[in-house]
């Protein structure tokens, strides 16, 4: 589930409006979180791969006075690897969603201000694949536009709830916003010891008061 919600961020057919990756990405050149929900699709295949319970190869012992074993140390010990890899797929998430959020911000506040300056007319045309100025349901479209334009321009800043900003403060304390494509590799593993250390859900449990 983890692994699907960042693989949606980063997807511009699924994530509402957000570019390609999570990254300006206008040429095409960027490769942006490509490569972040790779290494998640690839511990989740892990993961798959070793989720068979070791119950079902059940091996007699005690002489086959036992003779079916639960194997339930092996099963335990196959569970604790397992959660640290979902720690890490977590940590991935967090990472684009800390991305994205940013993105969104500053997408919904450029709006906001947009809406604040302009008429109808102008706002609309901002709108990609609106009908021709000629169409017939131009005029209903530009209407539509312009209510929301209103509603834009008399919204207050957009800002996250406490929660979320406080962990998205944890995250930026550590990794800054990725406005070109660099190294990730570090980024990655600080992301994976926010979760780790739980500093991330320490922060935000503390905003909540």
């Amino acid at each position: 589930i983890s692994e699907r919600r960042l693989n949606k961020l980063v997807d511009p057919a699924t994530n509402d409006g957000l570019p390609a990756f999570v990254i300006g990405n206008e040429d095409g050149t960027e490769s942006g979180h490509m490569i972040v929900q790779y290494t998640a699709a690839a511990i989740v295949n892990d993961l798959a791969s070793r989720a068979m319970p070791a119950s079902v190869y059940s091996v007699p012992t005690s002489a086959n006075a036992e003779d079916h074993v639960s194997m339930g140390a092996n099963e335990a010990r196959h569970v604790l690897a397992m959660v640290n890899d979902l720690g890490k797929v977590l940590g991935l998430e967090l990472y684009t969603a800390a991305q994205a959020l940013d993105l969104r911000r500053d997408m919904i506040n450029a709006a906001r201000d947009l809406a604040d300056r302009v008429d109808a007319p102008a706002f609309a045309a901002k709108v990609l694949g609106g009908p021709a100025e000629q169409a017939a349901e131009r005029s209903a479209f530009v209407a539509e536009v312009d209510a929301l334009r209103v509603q834009l321009a008399a919204a207050d800043e957009f800002r996250p709830g406490r929660a979320v900003a406080a962990a998205h403060a944890a995250v930026r304390a550590r990794i800054p916003f990725l406005e070109r494509d660099r190294a990730l590799d570090h980024e990655v593993a600080a992301a994976v010891g926010l979760v780790e250390s739980g500093s991330v859900l320490a922060a935000a449990r503390a905003a909540l008061g």
